[in-house]
């Protein structure tokens, strides 16, 4: 029969006082630090090197006599659907009961500085946990070790720690906080994590260590350890690796050192590692000894094992001293669990696969199993043999810590994006810019939306403007194709189509309660933006001079035109305010006010001018466009969403930019509604936008873009051909420098050319190194596309993951849209029945 051992014999702290444990090992004393490390894949190569500077101070501030421990979880949790979600519309419902239950790693890091005795050297494996042979009543019935009763010794710890504890929060990297008693003890605490093996709520069970293996309740598990230098594979370790599956000629990707052993195993497991910073001048003896030792028992000969291993240790011992280098011992090891028993051998085996990755040939520890897992008691590091440890400069030490957390988020938000965690699987909501504005990462909610062709930019559109429909936003959006049919049919929006044989119509002249603002004396002026909107309109019409000084003089000219047009209007009240009444205007009054103004017919025109203008006269070959107000679009500034659907007429030079000027005052009118201030309103330009970007429109679109900052808009260009971003100042000027949220899917058709998209688009080498690891690593048995999100200089990559209730509705693929067409008039032209439909048919 086993011997069984009270949990309360077992545990290894003997108290806790100051925010310090007490080991039940006299003189160890441990200080327990929560860490909140940088996301994955987050960091560069600079920044690698930042962190393993940061912890060899950590291991100088210390000294001699201290061992840090690093403990990295990654627990499993399962996804449970947010109340508030499943109260929503269809896709919402439909998206919490696709990620139901999905199982995903969560990760949690820990820093533990002790104390220990100077002669912890000599702690063997017979010696290690010595506690475990004694019972509670010996611990009882001694008096507390001399060691924690000397207030000198306490104070010049808690001085390190918090020492320690200042380098870590002003790194700017990773953050800390020391843990308080409930943080440790509570049930939801770190010890019963441990001992439950759990990450919430853990049921205390049975830990077992009969028949040479690890049982923890249902779990079984296994260590993994290095332990000797022979153990690795690679002659140098640097501050990072890179990335296979992500590095390319163009794209050198860095990772950690040990990456592949924190989210990439698809199993519960802890890394645990060790940094024993001892005496130097002792360690170095003892070195000295061991390589003497190796040389007593050498053979002579050249190919000896013992003689080879001393001029190793009389190599490190001379490069030390030559190169000032501080020496510590180290150990790693990883402690994989499953309550599958099927899957034993995969997490084995994954285990032993990502340690041959960092080309470290790991063993399968079974011998120190009991102390390996007592030692990863927090606050009992000291249960580590040292014949367990080797040694190595602590730069190198410092190299082989883990970096890599999950990303922040909370996952039961409903304000953000629905995305998923590109590595796990787990479900995320991403704030894509009332956090970013929050932390001021953007100053304005510009998007601009690229990919290759193919690369799902229009359903990710769909995504992300049904996200905000739901979160109160409304949306007026302007393609030439049928990307957004469903989605607007589905939110009850209003599509307008422009054709030939009924185009759109429009009246810039006329007025509403924004346009006009009254002072004092209640005499009207015309406001600013309907001021700017007319005088662009007016532009666009009749041509741009391309001379500075005799542009200034048309923009003059038109705006005193416009100006004056309504003061005539106003006294002489006279509401019928269209093209034709100003037309009629100008005819009486441009020569008159030129001739006056003593204005050269080389800087302004006026017969050219009126010239131009006549067209859009009744009877003109233009004379409807600009005198009647098309009854489809009255009032739209009121509706939730409004799509514009402009056919052939994206390709009309000429009228495409009048008819999206006046398109874009609607979105004007739903920016400057107060009742809608607190909302977001997007306008959304699908390839449509290439057409917008004329000299005339220029300044239009930087006052467009600083009027929606101030009013909670947010203009949102999409493209699938990139280059079109990149091909004219007056591109880069309008939209790109004005777009502070940059959304990239698949970019890998511009991996050879990215340079200059990343010049044009002020992209930092993170951001280049994340938007071209798109799509190059996805899961097997998930399917979902990447985005990388940019905030100026920031970035993140998330998994575009959705239900096939959504899909059905995002879908844009022509011939599967056809397939949900069918659907939709066999459902009674329901979305609801048909996307049902789609996803039944379609379920795996």
């Amino acid at each position: 029969m086993e011997k069984q051992v009270a949990l309360w014999d077992a545990f290894p702290i003997y108290g806790y006082e100051r925010r310090a444990l007490i080991s039940k090992e006299k003189g160890c004393l441990t200080v327990p630090l929560k860490l909140e490390l940088p996301e994955v894949y987050t960091l560069d190569a600079l920044e690698y090197g930042m962190l393993q500077e940061l912890f060899s101070n950590i291991i100088n501030v210390l000294g001699p006599n201290r061992l840090l421990h690093r403990q990295d979880f990654f627990l499993q949790e399962n996804y449970t659907p947010n109340s508030q979600r499943l109260r929503g519309d269809m896709l919402e419902r439909a998206n919490e009961k696709h990620f139901e239950d999905r199982p995903y790693l969560v990760g949690s890091h820990y820093l533990y500085i002790s104390v220990v005795p100077k002669n912890y050297i000599t702690y063997g494996s017979k010696r290690a946990n010595s506690f475990l042979g004694k019972r509670r009543e010996f611990y009882l019935s001694h008096t507390v070790p001399e060691e924690f009763i000397d207030s000198g010794i306490l104070k010049e710890f808690e001085n390190q720690v918090e020492n320690v504890d200042n380098l870590i929060n002003s790194s700017g990297l990773i953050k800390s906080e020391l843990l308080d008693y409930d943080d440790l003890f509570s049930p939801d605490g770190l010890y019963p994590k441990y001992f439950g093996i759990c990450e919430e709520n853990a049921n205390l069970t049975d830990v077992d260590f009969a028949n040479n293996s690890i049982n923890i309740g249902s779990k079984k598990g296994q260590f993994f350890t290095l332990e000797n230098l022979d153990q690795f594979t690679k002659e140098h370790v640097g501050t990072h690796e890179l990335y296979g599956k992500f590095t390319t000629r163009h794209n050198r990707f860095p990772i950690g050192n040990l990456f592949s052993l924190g989210f990439k195993v698809p199993h519960e497991h802890i890394i645990n590692q060790y940094i024993h910073i001892p005496d130097q001048e002792k360690a170095l003896s003892s070195l000295r000894k061991k390589a003497k030792s190796f040389q007593r028992f050498s053979t002579g000969k050249k190919d000896d094992s013992n003689a080879i291993y001393a001029d190793q240790i009389f190599d490190y011992t001379k490069d030390i001293l030559e190169n000032h280098k501080e020496t510590v011992f180290y150990h790693l090891n990883v402690f994989g669990f499953e309550d599958d028993r099927s899957r034993q051998g995969q997490m084995e085996n994954s285990i032993s696969s990502a340690f041959k990755k960092l080309k470290i040939n790991a063993k399968r520890n079974s011998i120190d199993r009991k102390n390996l897992f007592f030692a990863g008691v927090p606050g009992n590091a000291i249960g580590i043999p040292f014949e367990l440890y080797l040694p190595m400069p602590s730069d190198m030490a410092s190299s082989l810590l883990y970096f890599e957390g999950g990303y922040k988020d909370s996952s039961k938000a409903v304000d953000g994006l629905r995305t998923v965690d590109r590595i796990s699987g787990r479900p995320l909501t991403a704030s894509l810019y009332r956090i970013p504005e929050e932390k001021g990462w953007i100053f304005n909610r510009g998007m601009l939306v690229a990919s290759g062709s193919g690369g799902g930019k229009s359903y990710y559109v769909n995504h992300y403007i049904a996200s905000e429909l739901r979160q109160g936003g409304e949306a007026v959006i302007i393609e030439d194709g049928n990307s957004y049919d469903k989605l607007t049919e589905v939110f009850g929006g209003i599509i307008l189509q422009h054709d030939d044989d009924r185009p759109f119509t429009f009246n810039p002249f006329l007025l509403d309660n924004h346009d006009v603002v009254e002072n004092r004396t209640r005499s009207k002026t015309l406001a600013e933006s309907k001021l700017l909107h007319l005088v662009t309109l007016l532009k666009l019409i009749t041509g741009n001079s391309k001379d500075v000084t005799g542009l200034e003089v048309a923009n003059t000219v038109i705006e005193l035109l416009v100006t004056g047009y309504y003061e005539l209007m106003w006294q002489s009240g006279n509401t019928n305010f269209r093209f034709d009444t100003f037309y009629e205007y100008c005819r009486n009054h441009i020569i008159a006010f030129i001739g006056t103004k003593e204005i050269p017919k080389e800087k302004f025109d006026a017969n050219v001018f009126l010239f131009l203008l006549e067209k859009y006269y009744t009877g003109g070959p233009r004379g409807e466009l600009l005198n009647k107000q098309d009854d489809r679009i009255t009032r739209l500034s009121d509706e939730k969403v409004v799509y514009f659907k402009l056919g052939k007429l994206i390709d009309n030079e000429l009228l495409f930019p009048i008819t999206a000027l006046m398109i874009m005052e609607i979105f004007n009118k739903k920016m400057h509604d107060l009742a809608k201030l607190s909302i977001n309103k997007i306008l959304a330009v699908d390839e449509a936008w290439k057409a917008l970007v004329r000299p005339e429109l220029v300044h239009y679109f930087n006052s467009q873009s600083r009027m929606a900052r101030k009013l909670g808009g947010q203009p949102i260009f999409i493209s699938q051909k990139v280059s079109d971003f990149i091909s004219s100042e007056i591109i880069k000027n309008a939209i790109v420098v004005n777009s502070h949220i940059k959304v990239f899917l698949d970019m890998r058709d511009f991996a050879q050319s990215f340079d200059k998209i990343q010049t044009v688009m002020g992209l930092n080498e993170k951001q280049k190194q994340l938007i071209l690891s798109i799509n190059k690593d996805l899961p097997k048995d998930r399917k979902f596309r990447e985005a990388a999100f940019c905030w100026m200089d920031k970035v993140k990559v998330y998994g575009l993951e959705t239900s096939l209730e959504e899909k059905c509705i995002y879908e844009t693929n022509p011939t599967e849209s056809g397939k949900i067409l069918e659907l939709y008039k066999k459902n009674h032209k329901n979305w609801e029945l048909t996307a049902k439909a789609y996803a039944f048919e379609n379920a795996p």
